[in-house]
Parts: structure tokens; C-alpha cells; sequence
């Protein structure tokens, strides 16, 4: 039950000019909101986020975590985001800044020792992403699974400075897990066939050039009927200043507490105390 909390607690930080980059307007108007997405998937662009994630457990207050990222691109995926998550739980939950590169998660906050600002998790596993939910949104492949399941589509509302067509549907948790080659759990984490069953509904608004400007997902967390505790969320992301440039560096290693510093027995550090 963890990984359902964990993988939705985090999501993934600074300041962007909005605009697509000078190869996407030379090559005229995108065909579709893949075409679109994929244009902006070039080295040293990005985009910014701003997320607000709800949980409510039964018969309990709702929980917030409020997210800010930073996604930049290349070689058409994420390369690299930085990112910073805050929360209106207990002080134990102190505020948490990441910066993320393929196998590399930099962590920042008030659990690194004395004398160094960062902690760093090497694994193969981790990937920067940029995530509304279970919804990559720079992932073309995840993009085309989610508007395959749309319902509703309709006129909306002005986001980030462009009037944005409303899309909206249902899609479970197998149908993304099979888009995106095992997310939300990992690549090497099975679905149970009750994970895989669970639903979620969402939104995107897509602005007159087919990028994503807000992403909204609802869904609730599959639980054992041997005393898991039912919970559900719902996300509400903002995405502003596409194809602006970007350029996220690793902090410098005088100030990262490495792997080896942090096997030493008498120390520990949880590597993400926003997952709860």
C-alpha cells in the first residue's frame, strides 16, 4: 500500500519565459498534441509546474502537498528535473527539494548532517519525471494513451496565456501502466489485478498550440479487504512557459552526502519523508 502513497505524494522547482522554441516554429503549426509535445522535447528547453495533490483517508482531514518543478528536455524526454514539494501535515514533514537526473535523486532538507546541503540516491530506477497523478506529462507515448480514452471534449478556459479546449475521460491504472512500461510502480514492479483495475478520471486543457496547460486527476487507492484503509486523491497541476530555456546542474559535490557517507550504521536519513 506505500508504493500507492509514495509514488503520488511526490511530483515532482523557478523561474521561465513561455514560448516554443525556434525549431517548432519553423516547421509551422503541430499536427496533433503529440506532434506538439514531442517539438518540445529538444536539448536545454523546459517547462514549469505548480500542483496541489488532496488526500483524504476515510473519515479523516484532508491532506496537501503543495509541488513546484522545473522539467528540462532533451533528445525528446525529460533529462532532468528540480523540484520542490511542501506540506500541511505534522512538522515532521519538513519542506523537500529534488533535483533528478536518470539514476541520480538529490535531496535536500532538514535531515542531511551538519556540514553538507544535499543527499544523494543513486539507483537505476530513478528517472526525472513530470507527473499530474499517474499522468507523465512529457511522455508523447503516455499522452496518446490518456486522449485515446477522451469522452468529452468541449471549450474552456484561458490558461497561461492562451484560450484551451477541455479533454476528459476515464482510463484505469493497467491501461498507463502498459503506455508508459510500468509507471507508476517502477520497471520492474508488478501490478496486482486489483491495481491494475482501478480507475482514474481525468482532464487536460490543451491550448490553441495542443501543449498541456492544466492536468487533473482523480482516483482512489486500491486497498486489501483485510483492513487496508481506503484513500483518494486528486491533483490539480499548471503548467506555463513551454519550450523556455533551461538548464538544471547538480549542486556541487562539496555540499552532496554520498552514498558511502550515508551507509554508516549509526546514522539515518529517510530519503523522503513528504511520502509519509
Amino acid at each position: 500500500m506505500r508504493r500507492w502513497v509514495a509514488a503520488s505524494a511526490v511530483m515532482l522547482v523557478v523561474p521561465m519565459v513561455a514560448g516554443f522554441g525556434t525549431t517548432a516554429d519553423a516547421q509551422g503549426a503541430p499536427a496533433d498534441p503529440i506532434d506538439a509535445l514531442k517539438r518540445q522535447l529538444v536539448e536545454n528547453r523546459g517547462v514549469k509546474m505548480s500542483m496541489v495533490r488532496t488526500a483524504t483517508e476515510e473519515k479523516k482531514e484532508k491532506d496537501y502537498v503543495w509541488t513546484k518543478a522545473v522539467a528540462e528536455f532533451g533528445k525528446g524526454k525529460i533529462v532532468a528535473v528540480d523540484m520542490a514539494h511542501d506540506s500541511d501535515r505534522v512538522k515532521r514533514i519538513d519542506p523537500v527539494r529534488q533535483i533528478i537526473f536518470e539514476g541520480r535523486q538529490y535531496i535536500q532538507n532538514d535531515y542531511i548532517p551538519d556540514g553538507k546541503s544535499w543527499l544523494l540516491n543513486e539507483n537505476n530506477e530513478v528517472r526525472p519525471e513530470l507527473d499530474a497523478g499517474w499522468i507523465k506529462l512529457a511522455d508523447p507515448a503516455m499522452l496518446k494513451a490518456v486522449l485515446a480514452t477522451t469522452k468529452v471534449k468541449r471549450p474552456a478556459g484561458v490558461y497561461d496565456g492562451t484560450r484551451t479546449t477541455l479533454y476528459q475521460g476515464t482510463m484505469t491504472v493497467g491501461q498507463l501502466s502498459k503506455a508508459s512500461h510500468g509507471f507508476p510502480f517502477g520497471l520492474v514492479v508488478m501490478l496486482t489485478e486489483e491495481e491494475a483495475k482501478a480507475k482514474m478520471s481525468w482532464r487536460l486543457w490543451l491550448g490553441e498550440d495542443q501543449l498541456v496547460r492544466r492536468a487533473w486527476g482523480s482516483w482512489s487507492q486500491p486497498f486489501s479487504k483485510n483492513g487496508g484503509v481506503p484513500v483518494s486523491f486528486v491533483v490539480d497541476a499548471r503548467l506555463t512557459g513551454w519550450g523556455a530555456e533551461t538548464d538544471i546542474a547538480a549542486p556541487s559535490a562539496d555540499h552532496v552526502w554520498t552514498p558511502s557517507d550515508w551507509s554508516m550504521p549509526e546514522t539515518s536519513v529517510p530519503l523522503n519523508p513528504a511520502a509519509g
